[in-house]
């Protein structure tokens, strides 16, 4: 289903309707917005050959999942983006896809999105100002996407602080399962932002890529809203990266001191099982076992070897 907003300069009001809704020729302050969430490929092949798109743009917009994009071709620019769709980051089922193609008085949008609140945020607001443009209405989108990263980082912050403090305190197998699923998911947007940040990177430091419906200004906005997204990303990754090399740092010495004891302990009887086996063999002809204080001597022997070995243990240090 394709579903058109056409806005009348002469009657100053939207309409709304299917794709015969639009003239022959769009006026000059005529806006059209062409909402193809529900459309299927028939449909929406339809609306590329109405607007004469170009066919590498066509198919870009078209696939259900593509890596965040930014391509201009004669009047249309094809702005392909993924906002984070989940509560937080205890999982990640998918993206929210952002398909946009965009001239100076028409936008086509096509949006993936499994969270209804997301998805209804990322409709343009439809006004009768004057001020209210195709451009205004991509920066509102960028601008959700974004903040869509934002919020669920900004919540993330007091969630790793309680972490850091539940892992020094009584770390367990169950919190280092609860990081390396935060690790993962966290790994996941950063790939998403870093697409986001180098697309506009690209836009405002290529002289040849050019955006003519925003400002330079608006595209260095763009730029450092990602770029500091993918800061913080990276920022909480290696946090708990150093959270799981200092739980795996602790436990691999409580484990040491574990061994320890029984190294110690195994050194000190060894000696001592030694002895008692040479005395526990079935021999004749043993000259010790015909003493009268063999046994007393023998026992007195292994004591005085395992005080040996306490005493050697404690001078070097070891105990």
């Amino acid at each position: 289903m394709i579903l058109v907003h056409y806005y009348e300069p002469e009657t100053q009001r939207w309409r709304q309707g299917d794709i015969s809704l639009l003239p022959a020729s769009i006026a000059a302050d005529a806006r059209v917005w062409l909402n193809l969430d529900q459309a299927s490929a028939d449909e929406i092949q339809q609306v590329m050959l109405r607007f004469a798109i170009a066919a590498t743009l066509t198919d870009d917009f078209s696939r259900q999942r593509h890596p965040p994009k930014l391509e201009t071709q004669a009047d249309f620019t094809l702005l392909v983006m993924r906002a984070y769709a989940d509560a937080d980051f205890a999982q990640y089922n998918a993206s929210a896809q952002v398909n946009l193609l965009f001239s100076k008085q028409v936008l086509i949008s096509r949006i993936q999105c499994h969270n209804a609140e997301l998805h209804q945020q990322l409709l343009p607001t439809l006004t009768t100002q004057q001020s209210a443009v195709v451009a205004d209405w991509v920066k509102h989108i960028i601008a959700t996407v974004s903040a869509s990263y934002l919020e669920k980082l900004i919540n993330f912050e007091d969630e790793q602080s309680e972490l850091e403090d539940i892992m020094l305190h009584r770390g367990n197998d169950e919190q280092m399962a609860l990081i390396m699923r935060y690790r993962s998911v966290l790994r996941k947007i950063n790939r998403n932002l870093a697409y986001h940040k180098d697309m506009f990177a690209e836009v405002l430091y290529d002289q040849s890529q050019t955006l003519s419906q925003f400002s330079q200004t608006d595209i260095r906005d763009f730029y450092e809203k990602f770029e500091r997204l993918h800061s913080m990303t990276d920022m909480y990754y290696d946090q708990l990266s150093d959270l799981v090399d200092g739980y795996l740092s602790t436990t691999s010495h409580q484990i040491n001191e574990r061994m320890k004891v029984l190294t110690m302990v195994s050194t000190i009887f060894i000696p001592l099982t030694f002895i008692a086996g040479i005395y526990g063999m079935n021999f004749i002809y043993m000259p010790e076992l015909q003493m009268a204080n063999g046994y007393f001597a023998v026992l007195a022997t292994m004591l005085a070897g395992g005080i040996a070995g306490l005493l050697w243990f404690k001078m070097r240090g070891w105990w």
